[in-house]
């Protein structure tokens, strides 16, 4: 976490807590996901480090990147793209989305499930 300078509280889950974050050395803005290990089964964290295994080696314009995991003493953080910009936000903003944009939507969906199924990735 000693790479990083945190900006602001993006969100909770049931797997953690995302942070907007810095690099210090790069300045690139990143999202952390910080997963507490307490509570988790020794098996939980096998499968966690797994899926960031695979998710280290995708590579498709709209599957978010990941950019590093590592492990503290009481965490497992992983280090990803920073989405500016999310549905959820953006149907808030604007109410409805017109036709065009619902097929870029769908469209930029289906071509990313088409990249995970091709790579035999489930999700």
């Amino acid at each position: 976490m000693n790479s990083y300078v945190i900006n602001s509280f993006v969100g909770e889950g049931s797997f953690g807590r995302v942070f907007k974050a810095k690099h210090k050395d790069t300045d690139a803005v990143v999202a952390l996901k910080v997963i507490r290990k307490k509570g988790r089964s020794s098996k939980d964290l096998k499968c966690l480090k797994q899926e960031c295994d695979i998710q280290r080696q995708l590579n498709h314009p709209n599957i978010i990147r990941m950019i590093d995991s590592f492990d503290t003493d009481t965490e497992l953080v992983v280090v990803t793209e920073y989405a500016e910009k999310e549905l959820h936000g953006i149907l808030a903003k604007e109410g409805c989305l017109n036709e065009e944009q619902v097929k870029k939507i769908t469209w930029d969906l289906v071509s990313a499930l088409y990249y995970l199924h091709s790579h035999r990735v489930l999700h």
